[in-house]
C-alpha cells in the first residue's frame, strides 16, 4: 500500500489546526510546506512553537522550500518533538550535502532532498545514498491546486528507482487518485496531498480514496 500523506499549505494558525483536526486520526504523518518568500513568491504559516501546543500523535515532515532551511529545522526540532524528517531543495544556492549532513548527523532526523519539476535527476545523484527519502515535485512549488506536469515526472520517478530500488520516493503536487496507478507502477510509495483532499467535500472520504490502492495501481 502507498502511504498517502496530507500536506498543510496555509496562512494562519487557525486554518494550520482545522486541517490538523480534521485527518490526524486517519494518517501518521502530515507534509508541511513551509515557504519565506526566499525561493518562490509565496509564503506560509509555519511558526514551530504554535505548532508545539497543538497536541497530536501525527509524525510531521518539513518540506522547505526555502534558501535557508536550517534554522527553521532547528526551530521544529527543538520545539515539536514529533518531527519526524526534512527535506529540502536541491535548488537552493547553499551546499543541500552538507545541510542534509546537518539535519540527519546532529538533528537525527530523517533526511530527504526535493527536485523541481526542471531539475534532473542527476543533480542529486551524488546524495541519494545519504537520504532516506527523495520528494519529486510533480508541479512548479508555491501554490497548491496544480496539474500534474505530465509523463516526464513519471520518467523521473522511474530512473530514481532504478538508481536506488530501496529509496522512499514521495510525489508532491497535482495528485489525482486517477493518477495513482501510474504513480505507483513508476515506483513512488509517498503520495503528497492537498486539494486532492482538503478541497474534497468530505477530506476524510477523500484521504480514504486514495489510499485504495495496492501495489500494482489497482483498487
Amino acid at each position: 500500500m502507498i502511504e498517502v500523506i496530507p500536506s498543510l499549505l496555509v496562512e494562519s494558525a487557525a486554518e494550520f489546526e482545522r486541517r490538523l483536526r480534521l485527518v490526524e486520526h486517519d494518517c501518521e504523518t502530515i507534509h508541511v510546506d513551509i515557504l519565506d518568500g526566499s525561493m518562490f513568491g509565496n509564503t506560509s504559516w509555519h511558526d514551530a512553537r504554535a505548532v508545539a501546543a497543538m497536541r497530536t500523535n501525527v509524525k510531521y515532515e518539513l518540506h522547505l522550500m526555502v534558501e535557508n532551511p536550517l534554522p527553521i529545522i532547528e526551530a521544529w526540532h527543538e520545539h515539536v518533538k514529533n518531527t519526524r524528517r526534512a527535506i529540502v531543495h536541491a535548488e537552493i544556492s547553499r551546499p543541500f550535502g552538507t545541510v542534509l549532513e546537518h539535519v540527519r548527523e546532529f538533528m537525527k532526523l530523517e533526511g530527504g532532498i526535493a527536485i523541481n519539476p526542471e531539475t534532473p535527476l542527476t543533480d542529486v545523484e551524488n546524495v541519494l545514498h545519504q537520504v532516506e527519502q527523495l520528494l519529486v515535485m510533480g508541479v512548479h512549488p508555491g501554490t497548491s491546486g496544480q496539474p500534474f506536469e505530465g509523463e516526464y515526472i513519471l520518467e523521473k520517478i522511474r530512473a530514481a528507482r532504478n538508481h536506488r530500488p530501496d529509496l522512499a520516493i514521495e510525489i508532491d503536487g497535482g495528485v489525482t487518485a486517477e493518477l495513482i496507478p501510474a504513480l505507483l507502477r513508476a515506483g513512488t510509495t509517498h503520495v503528497c496531498a492537498a486539494s486532492a483532499i482538503f478541497s474534497a467535500p468530505d477530506p476524510i472520504e477523500a484521504l480514504k480514496s486514495l489510499r485504495k490502492f495496492d501495489i500494482i495501481g489497482t483498487i
